[in-house]
């Protein structure tokens, strides 16, 4: 299959990109110096891919969720898709993010959750959702949607929280958790690539949670990174916030699963990649 990749060099498009080509399908990365304001229609074209996968978004810790460029992101993510469609490429699939719910004490359902953006980058995945949704009634495509919960890997960000917290381990600088008890689902970015490719070669359209369906307290993250270092439990741990409020981001995985699809990693085997690779 040939696919087209968006953000082919950043976290989890490098992986999808790698894990694609291992499996035998051809890939075409966006690469500099085009970008999504300008994709290479040309190269496009002479590729004529099967399906796009779009990963490519603003991710930078600190900063993603209230910069103005997921406005453009949003608005470059449309007429990419546009001229996509226009030109035949057959299915689309993009990454959306598991910030789009509101949180829950119950599993997040694709079709039945509330949708209740919290900042203003879920707030543009989810305008561009319903913005894709009505494109697919004007052209003729298969459209999925990957709402993506916690990815982690080895690559990831320096300021991403569980490289944050061995870094702070490994200097002796713990990092001090404001909420320990909110429970997240963390998945392998590993895992992640593995989906998206499931949801290609299934060629499913819908939303899609890509999550493991298993929820971790920060406090429980925490433990077993200490674990995985030999730190003491009678070192500094990090401190529990007395202010800090109880929630719960958890996706019901029934979908992508339903694809034949499982998850390889759970937490104590993701987190043990970190230190299988050099730091």
């Amino acid at each position: 299959m040939k696919i087209f990749l968006t953000g082919q060099d950043g976290f989890i498009g490098s992986v999808v990109s790698k894990l694609a080509i291992a499996k035998g399908h051809e890939v075409l990365g966006l690469e500099r110096p085009f970008r999504m304001e300008n994709p290479p229609w040309d190269a496009i074209a002479s590729f004529a891919p099967d399906v796009c996968i779009h990963s490519a978004w603003i991710a930078t810790p600190g900063e993603y969720t209230t910069s103005p460029l997921n406005r453009q992101h949003r608005r470059w993510s449309v007429e990419l898709i546009r001229g996509l469609a226009k030109s035949g490429v057959g299915h689309i699939v993009v990454l959306g993010t598991c910030a789009e719910y509101a949180t829950s004490v119950s599993s997040l359902h694709e079709d039945f959750s509330e949708i209740r953006p919290s900042n203003l980058y879920a707030q543009e995945k989810a305008d561009l959702h319903n913005d894709l949704l009505a494109l697919r009634r004007e052209r003729d495509f298969l459209f999925s949607w990957a709402r993506i919960f916690y990815p982690y890997g080895p690559s990831e960000h320096s300021q991403r929280l569980i490289s944050s917290l061995i870094c702070g381990w490994e200097t002796g600088k713990p990092l001090h958790l404001n909420n320990p008890e909110c429970v997240r689902d963390y998945i392998h970015v590993e895992d992640v690539a593995t989906a998206l490719l499931a949801i290609v070669e299934s060629r499913r359209e819908g939303t899609f949670n890509v999550g493991t369906g298993i929820g971790v307290r920060l406090s429980e993250l925490e433990v077993c990174i200490r674990e995985r270092m030999k730190i003491p439990d009678k070192e500094e741990t990090s401190s529990i916030s007395k202010n800090g409020s109880i929630d719960s981001v958890v996706a019901d995985c029934k979908k992508i699963k339903s694809l034949g699809w499982m998850p390889r990693y759970d937490i104590k085997s993701g987190v043990a990649s970190y230190f299988s690779v050099s730091r």
